[in-house]
């Protein structure tokens, strides 16, 4: 933006920056907005200068690094090697020729023209007048877009309806990256649409500023191949259960939402009514998994209604908890759920509502989605508790295992054991070992993420025996894990 501003005199320029801390306002000056910014302080007035690089054409940057004034000298002149960094200097004879060589614009070839700030095209024409030798099969370029599968628009500042006009020529893209962009919109209903690319299978939006879930599955619900959708370090902090019969999305199978705000129950029964057929979540990283006081029941139908969890341990129950509120996942946080450990995690969701007071049924179908279809597959709690003994209680199978740093004189014959434990850890028997090092990790205060957890098993003979990777698909009660077991662990 180029204009006189009313209470200054002169010439200013409105820029937006790249980083916003850079700026001062969004493009406006005394109530009236001259120009809009993507971040409401990414933008400031300044006044022009000799120093302001405004960049050049094609063809005044082409003739800007190979049109050269010749010396007018056969003698010999001192060459720096650019890859050298300034440390090796040469000595070249008639340099002159090949500056003539490189002058004759009509010749070349080929041409590279990196950080030479092209910020425009020529006259039409202008370019093959100039250039008549270069290549001019712009249909070989227009080709390779017809084969692309993936592409890569990270930290390019770069707004969706700009995404898909490029993507609209790229008929088979199965692959979109638009991280690092700062979006906070997708869609913008505003501004002419490009067709959707119907291809496209993954889109991944790590790292940006998005927080509406609504308007986020209202973008991508265009996309009627997509399968995979990675929201990571977002700003969202809620999701509200579809208004409509027609607005889920079926096909989404995969879902990253690590590093949200999410702190909400009602969230995840939400996803599952969203994403009938996801397979595969990630949650770490969110107050619900990782924070403290979360809201453990919340209703849509009744929004008064809500119970606040007792539990203040970060991520206690999250996972039995997500595993038993989404019935089609097979996956979370990168561990598999096995068919055991979903029985468990339904069977100990059902046995947590049962405890949570006296509901009636209607009421508990309100505030738990899959209510009915739990009771159906394992019967109701209250039938349950008749035809069972004090022993058959899912509380009662947890064992209690006890958690020690490694030090080297435990490898020692003899060496006296710590009497005291770091932690006590209660899980069930039929915990993979995988999911236990994840488990022990967040007991422990672990960044479960970027700490690689080894266990060993202290034997009866005071022995250490290696709890390897190779067996972390195998059940606790597979490697001989017991009620009082003691379980030596080193941070990696």
């Amino acid at each position: 933006m180029d204009e006189h501003l009313p209470t200054v005199a002169g010439i200013w320029l409105g820029v937006e920056w790249d980083d916003p801390a850079r700026g001062k306002h969004s493009g406006s000056k005394d109530g009236k907005q001259y120009f809009t910014c993507r971040s409401p302080s990414a933008g400031s007035f300044i006044r022009p200068t000799a120093h302001l690089n405004y960049g050049v054409s094609f063809l005044e940057a082409l003739k800007a690094k190979y049109i050269e004034a010749l010396h007018g000298s056969d003698n010999q002149e001192k060459v720096i090697l650019g890859s050298s960094q300034g440390a090796i200097q040469v000595e070249a004879v008639s340099l002159d020729k090949i500056r003539k060589k490189f002058a004759r614009l009509d010749y070349l070839k080929e041409v590279s023209l990196d950080h030479a700030d092209v910020v425009r095209g020529d006259a039409p024409g202008s370019i093959t007048q100039t250039c008549p030798t270069l290549p001019a099969n712009y249909d070989a370029l227009t080709g390779a877009f017809q084969k692309l599968v993936e592409v890569q628009l990270n930290e390019t500042l770069i707004s969706w309806p700009e995404m898909q006009a490029i993507t609209a020529s790229m008929p088979v893209l199965q692959v979109v990256e638009l991280g690092y962009n700062r979006l906070s919109r997708l869609s913008d209903d505003t501004s002419p649409r490009s067709p959707p690319n119907s291809a496209v299978e993954v889109f991944n939006l790590d790292s940006n500023l998005l927080s509406d879930w609504s308007h986020i599955c209202g973008s991508l619900k265009e996309y009627k191949a997509l399968q995979r959708v990675v929201v990571t370090s977002n700003l969202i902090e809620s999701i509200p259960f579809p208004a409509q019969p027609s607005d889920p999305l079926p096909g989404i199978q995969y879902l990253s939402l690590s590093d949200n705000r999410i702190g909400t129950w009602a969230a995840v029964d939400a996803l599952s009514c969203w994403f009938p057929g996801l397979k595969t979540l990630t949650l770490n990283g969110n107050p619900l998994v990782n924070g403290k006081n979360v809201l453990l029941f919340s209703c849509r139908a009744l929004p008064d209604l809500n119970y606040l969890s007792g539990d203040t341990e970060p991520g206690k129950h999250s996972r039995p908890f997500t595993i038993a509120r989404i019935p089609s996942l097979l996956t979370l946080d990168g561990a598999v759920i096995s068919s055991r450990e979903r029985t468990d995690s339904e069977l100990f969701y059902m046995s947590y509502i049962n405890q949570q007071g006296e509901l009636s049924e209607d009421e508990r179908r309100r505030l738990h989605c899959h209510w009915e279809d739990l009771c159906g597959k394992h019967g109701r709690p209250d039938k349950v508790k008749k035809q069972q003994t004090t022993q058959d209680k899912l509380s009662n199978h947890l064992i209690n295992l006890q958690l020690y740093p490694y030090s080297e004189f435990m490898q020692r014959k003899g060496s006296a054991f710590p009497d005291i434990p770091k932690a006590t850890l209660r899980v069930l028997p039929t915990m993979s070992l995988r999911i236990f090092r994840l488990k022990a990790c967040k007991t422990l205060k672990l960044d479960v993420r970027r700490t690689n957890l080894t266990c060993w098993l202290r034997m009866r003979n005071g022995s250490l025996s290696k709890l390897g990777e190779e067996y972390d698909s195998r059940e606790l009660d597979w490697l001989g894990i017991e009620d009082g077991s003691q379980i030596v662990y080193q941070q990696m």
